[in-house]
């Protein structure tokens, strides 16, 4: 069911103050700040029925609404303006994987160390043949989804596993597309609040991928770029491999 411009405007603006704060948006909070041009009785009766069509929800009657996983892909689909990847950005990704283009393992860790420094979240490259790397894991620390025990250790699972690693960024369809998976679209235990945003890409003969792994509130409108930006990057070292 699509939403109207005024539920989408309100989701919108509900999804990004969440994602800057990690704390459920009350209507009042809203209507201070943001220009939306309503009033707080108006929000708060789109914010029912966002809650009714699925999109929010909430802790206790009396708290605020947060995104739920419909949302955020609704997000990408409709709502999302992608950021364009700064210079400073650009050059780091650039000079990190061509210093090592014609070594692959350096070059596959030096690709998820300089995006996981860039989306400020753990990031994955493997290839189909059993190299992994993976880079800032202690970045999770600072998030308030990775309090949970249950979900800290499952996020482990992945980076200390190959086997588990690969069947999840592998569901990427291929290199021409970047994926994103969000909570239970992940297939694993206590992964309701992450997401992995990967791509697939092609070193010589080898078929590798890379991921980034973080909260599902991510800000997906700046990783999705730099993640499709490595892997172009990627791609046209594998070239000469």
């Amino acid at each position: 069911m699509s939403l109207t411009i005024r539920q989408s405007e309100i989701l919108k603006a509900i999804i990004e103050e969440y994602i800057t704060c990690a704390q459920p948006i009350a209507s009042v909070e809203l209507v201070e700040k943001r220009d939306l041009a309503v009033s707080g009785a108006t929000v708060r009766n789109i914010m029912a029925d966002l809650v009714r069509l699925g999109y929010l929800s909430m802790i206790h009657v009396s708290s605020g609404r947060r995104p739920t996983d419909r949302a955020y892909r609704y997000y990408i689909s409709e709502l999302m303006d992608e950021d364009i990847i700064s210079v400073l950005d650009e050059v780091a990704l650039k000079q990190k994987v061509w210093d090592v283009r014609y070594e692959l393992e350096r070059l596959l860790a030096n690709s998820a160390k300089a995006l996981s420094e860039a989306s400020n979240a753990i990031t994955i490259s493997l290839t189909d043949d059993g190299f992994m790397s993976y880079y800032g894991a202690s970045k999770i620390f600072d998030m308030p989804e990775f309090y949970e025990i249950d979900v800290t250790r499952s996020v482990f699972r992945i980076i200390d596993d190959y086997n588990l690693a690969k069947s999840i960024l592998s569901k990427t369809a291929d290199s021409n597309n970047v994926s994103v998976l969000i909570g239970r679209e992940i297939g694993l235990a206590n992964m309701e609040p992450i997401s992995v945003i990967s791509t697939a890409c092609k070193l010589g003969k080898k078929t590798c991928y890379i991921g980034v792994l973080g909260p599902s509130r991510i800000q997906y409108n700046r990783v999705i770029p730099l993640v499709r930006y490595a892997a172009e990057l990627l791609n046209e070292v594998g070239e000469n491999l």
